[in-house]
């Protein structure tokens, strides 16, 4: 029988409780075309989330993501830039 191991889409961990494929808003910063900096736009993904991002974006705090063609980084923001924890 082959296991199946998610990865949470923002931290990158690799945890046993995943919320699979959550529709979550996305403050993107790049266009999805080339991956210039365009003023910032709000999309719905599908993202794979460990309990503690998901936990996160319930308490509030925004994903935003980068990348073009698919290739994509999902991060939450700090004081001082891009922070995954």
């Amino acid at each position: 029988m082959k296991r199946e191991i998610l990865q949470c889409d923002i931290c990158g961990d690799e945890k046993n409780a995943i919320k699979e494929k959550q529709s979550i808003s996305v403050i993107f910063t790049t266009e999805q075309n080339e991956g210039r900096a365009i003023t910032p736009y709000l999309d719905v993904h599908l993202l794979d989330l460990c309990v503690d991002c998901y936990d996160r974006v319930i308490k509030g705090k925004a994903i935003f993501g980068s990348g073009a063609m698919g290739y994509n980084k999902f991060y939450f923001t700090g004081e001082t830039g891009e922070v995954n924890k």
